[in-house]
Order: structure tokens, then C-alpha cells, then sequence
């Protein structure tokens, strides 16, 4: 009995420790600097001791901050949007409008915009003009603050909408419009950067009321253009934009300094401005699919 209890341990002792190493240990590691403050000039050295399998380093700069690294939504920015129009021949007076929805289920169909929440934002936007009959020349909305349109964790949408009278004749009629321009950007501290142009905002024709018309949308100028092709029955048509998302943002990122096989050394680094750095170094070691990390952070200031 004595020696059959004496094998069982011998067999349990490396299946109690795989199942120890299973999970790995923590990172035996820490990081310091021989300063708090350095010269524009100076590269920081920061010194590593322990051990870890990989090391990341976040410098605290725009984009390389370590507390944004799980951020998909910012709200640094500000949607702006410039169009350009311009009207030609026809009579009618509104026949082009644009509106903006953050509901819509992506059903371009009758059924699709009527389900959704449209809200009308024209009036915040110079359109072209003419006299009833004449080409109007093309004109530029100055930039239009739209920082109160988004609503966080939905996208928006934008949509063009064409409504036509009935008429006894073509010049008597709804108006052709062109929409050579549509720039929607996010404007930051540091700059602005494009959401979508009037090329890549991925409009779609939606026809409602009289298909004998129709948005045209197309690779050249004047890109996006309704032209009626029947003026004697009334007619409503839309040109509805792909789901944008104004203010989202991609993650910010670590540089790897330490990979599994490298060996464990001091890191250096030069900062390109002045001001105070939340740097952070993310060491983690992993087995069998487990990980276990150590945060290490530091406040290095840059004058």
C-alpha cells in the first residue's frame, strides 16, 4: 500500500506542476530615469532592470499616450462641413434641401428613410442662386460648425433631398442643382483631418416619387447633380451618404522595445518638443495563451 501511495505521488507532482505553468509569472521589471527633467537636446535614457518577455513603450506624445489605448471615440474635434452648389434653368423655388439623420438603418429604400429621425439643416448653408431660367454661377458655403450633430456610439448620415412641383412645362419647373463639393472634416487643436468628400461619401440615389428622375452620381465634376428629366408630375428623390463616423479614432499605439528573444537593456529616447511626457512601459510575459502584465510609468519633463 505504502509503495502504491508512493508511486500516485510521483505521478501527481508534474501534473500539480503543469498545472502551475500553465499561467506565467508576473514581470520582475521596473524602470527609472537619472532625472526628472532634460534638455530639448538630450536623449532620455531610461533604465530597465528585471525581466520581462515583451516591453512597449508609450512616450506620453500626441497619439503614443498609453491612456488612450483602448479609445475608438474622441471628442477633441469638431465636425465641419463646406458644400458647394450651383442652380440652373427650371423655375421653382426649394427644391434642394439637406438633412442629416443618426438613425437610420442603413435600408436605402422608400421604407428605409421614412422610418428614420431626418432633420432639416439648409438653412445653415449658403446655396446658389439665379434668376428663374438662368445658370447661376457655383457657389461655396463658408465652413459650418456641426459639433452638435453627432451623438457619440452612432454614425451620421447626410442626405440631399429633391422635391419638384408639378408643372405644365420645363421651364416652369423644379431645378437642376450640382453639388461640386462636400467636405466634412474634424477640426482639432493640432489641424483639421477629412471624414469624406463629395467623392468618397459613398452617396446612394434613393427614388421616392417619380422615377423618370433620379440623382446622378458620378466620378467627375460636378460629382453629385440632380437634373430632372419630367417636370409634369411631381417628384421627390434622394441622394443619401454612407454611415460616417465623425469622431471616431484608432487606438493609440505602443512601440515595441523588447521582443521574446532580445535581451533586457536601457532604451533611449528623444522627445521632438518641449513640455511634461506621462510616459508609460507595458512589460508582459505569456504562456500557454495566459498573460500577466506590469505598468510602469514615469513623468518626464522636456524644456
Amino acid at each position: 500500500m505504502n509503495k502504491l501511495k508512493y508511486i500516485l505521488g510521483l505521478l501527481l507532482i508534474p501534473a500539480v506542476y503543469a498545472c502551475k505553468k500553465d499561467a506565467p509569472d508576473a514581470p520582475t521589471f521596473n524602470v527609472v530615469t537619472s532625472k526628472a527633467e532634460y534638455n530639448l537636446a538630450d536623449s532620455v535614457e531610461f533604465q530597465i532592470s528585471g525581466y520581462a518577455d515583451v516591453i512597449g513603450f508609450y512616450s506620453g506624445e500626441a497619439g503614443k499616450e498609453y491612456r488612450y489605448r483602448n479609445r475608438l471615440e474622441s471628442n477633441d474635434g469638431k465636425m465641419h462641413l463646406n458644400i458647394q452648389t450651383q442652380v440652373l434653368y427650371g423655375t421653382q423655388a426649394n427644391n434642394l434641401s439637406l438633412l442629416y439623420s443618426t438613425d437610420f438603418d442603413n435600408l436605402y429604400s422608400v421604407d428605409g428613410i421614412s422610418k428614420a429621425t431626418w432633420t432639416d439643416i439648409t438653412n445653415r448653408f449658403t446655396l446658389s442662386t439665379a434668376a428663374a431660367g438662368a445658370v447661376g454661377t457655383a457657389v461655396t458655403s463658408a465652413d459650418v460648425d456641426l459639433s452638435d450633430l453627432p451623438v457619440s456610439g452612432k454614425p451620421i448620415f447626410f442626405a440631399f433631398k429633391w422635391v419638384g412641383q408639378a408643372s405644365t412645362t420645363a421651364a416652369l419647373g423644379g431645378r437642376t442643382w450640382r453639388v461640386p463639393a462636400f467636405n466634412l472634416t474634424n477640426k482639432t487643436a493640432s489641424g483639421a483631418s477629412t471624414i469624406a468628400t463629395v467623392t468618397s461619401a459613398g452617396w446612394l440615389a434613393i427614388d421616392v416619387k417619380n422615377t423618370a428622375n433620379k440623382w446622378t452620381i458620378q466620378s467627375t465634376t460636378p460629382f453629385l447633380y440632380f437634373a430632372p428629366n419630367s417636370t409634369l408630375n411631381e417628384s421627390e428623390d434622394w441622394a443619401v451618404s454612407k454611415a460616417l463616423f465623425p469622431n471616431k479614432v484608432s487606438p493609440d499605439l505602443s512601440v515595441n522595445v523588447k521582443a521574446y528573444t532580445d535581451r533586457m537593456k536601457n532604451y533611449k529616447y528623444k522627445f521632438s518638443k518641449t513640455g511634461v511626457y506621462n510616459v508609460a512601459f507595458i512589460a508582459k510575459n505569456g504562456l500557454n495563451g495566459n498573460v500577466k502584465e506590469v505598468v510602469k510609468e514615469l513623468t518626464v519633463t522636456i524644456k
